[in-house]
C-alpha cells in the first residue's frame, strides 16, 4: 500500500508538470524527453545492480506488447492534458486500476470480495460524473471536455500495460522488467518523432523542456515505486493504491492552472477515489 501511495505521489506531479509542458511543447515532445530520461536512469540501475539483459528473453512477446499499451498510454494520456483540464483528464485516466485489476483476477487467480466489486461500480459512477456538466447536460448545451475520449484510450491502455510491468516486477524482479518496457516505449517514440519530427522543432532549451524532464523524474518515481511494490505484494492492492494520484493532480491544477470544475465534477472526483479505495480494500 505504501508503494502504491508513492506512485500516486509521482504521477499526480507526473500529470500536472505533464500538462504544463505538453501546452508549451507539445504532448509528443514532452512525453519523449520524460521517457527517454526513464528509461536512461533505468540502464543505470541495469548496470549498477549487475542485471542481465538475458532475465527478460522469456517474455521479449509480452515486453513488446507493453511497449505497444503503454506507449500509447502515455502518448494519448500527454495528449488529452494538453488538451483539456487537468481535473477531468487524470481522474478519468486513474480508472486504470479497474482494468489492470480485471486483468490480475483472470491471469493471475487473484479474487476480489464484494467490498472489490462495489468499488468498482462507485468508480464508473465517479467517472461519469467528473466528464460531465450537468448543468449544460440538462439545458441541452453540453459539450464532451476537451482530451476526454483521449484519457478513456489511455485509461484502458495504461491498466494493460500496468498489468504487464507489474507481472515483470514479480517473474523477474523491477529493475530489469522496468528496464525493458521503457527501452521497448522509447524505441517506439524514437520512431513515431522521426516521423512526426516537426513537433521537435520548439524542443531547444525552455521551460517547456524543463517541465518535461521533471515530468519524467516524477513519473519514474512512479513507476520505480509501483514496480517494487508489484514485486512484494499483491499487484491489486498495488494498483488501486497508486491510482489516488488525481488528489495531487486536481489539487495542483486548481491552485496553479486556475482550473474550476464544476460541482458534479467535484462530486465525481471524489467518487473515484473513494471507489478506488474501497476497491483496493476488497
Amino acid at each position: 500500500m505504501i508503494y502504491g501511495l508513492a506512485a500516486a505521489l509521482g504521477w499526480g506531479l507526473a500529470d500536472f508538470t505533464g500538462a504544463v509542458g505538453g501546452r508549451r511543447i507539445g504532448s509528443l515532445p514532452t512525453v519523449f524527453v520524460a521517457q527517454a530520461l526513464s528509461a536512461l536512469v533505468m540502464s543505470a540501475f541495469m548496470v549498477a545492480g549487475g542485471h542481465s539483459p538475458a532475465v527478460m528473453a522469456p517474455y521479449v512477446g509480452f515486453v513488446i506488447l507493453n511497449g505497444l499499451a503503454s506507449g500509447g498510454a502515455y502518448l494519448s494520456h500527454y495528449r488529452a492534458l494538453q488538451l483539456g483540464p487537468v481535473a477531468v483528464v487524470s481522474p478519468v485516466g486513474a480508472t486504470y486500476a479497474v482494468v489492470g485489476v480485471a486483468l490480475a483476477v483472470v491471469v493471475l487467480g487473484e479474487r476480489p470480495g464484494p467490498a472489490a466489486i462495489l468499488g468498482g461500480a462507485i468508480t464508473v459512477l465517479g467517472v461519469m460524473l467528473t466528464s460531465t456538466d450537468l448543468a449544460k447536460l440538462r439545458a441541452g448545451t453540453h459539450t464532451r471536455p476537451p482530451g476526454l475520449p483521449w484519457a478513456m484510450v489511455s485509461a484502458v491502455l495504461f491498466g494493460v500495460g500496468g498489468f504487464f510491468l507489474g507481472y515483470f516486477a514479480q517473474e523477474v524482479g523491477w529493475v530489469p522488467g522496468l528496464w525493458a518496457s521503457r527501452c521497448a516505449q522509447l524505441a517506439g517514440f524514437a520512431a513515431l518523432s522521426l516521423v512526426r519530427r516537426r513537433e521537435f522543432d520548439r524542443l531547444g532549451w525552455n521551460r517547456g523542456l524543463a517541465l518535461g524532464l521533471a515530468s519524467g523524474a516524477a513519473d519514474l518515481l512512479g513507476v520505480v515505486t509501483y514496480s517494487i511494490g508489484a514485486s512484494r505484494g499483491l499487484l491489486s492492492i498495488v494498483l488501486i493504491a497508486s491510482a489516488v494520484f488525481p488528489l495531487i493532480a486536481v489539487a495542483l491544477s486548481i491552485a496553479y492552472l486556475h482550473e474550476r470544475p464544476v460541482t458534479n465534477q467535484y462530486a465525481g472526483i471524489g467518487l473515484v477515489v473513494v471507489g478506488l479505495l474501497v476497491l483496493g480494500l476488497g
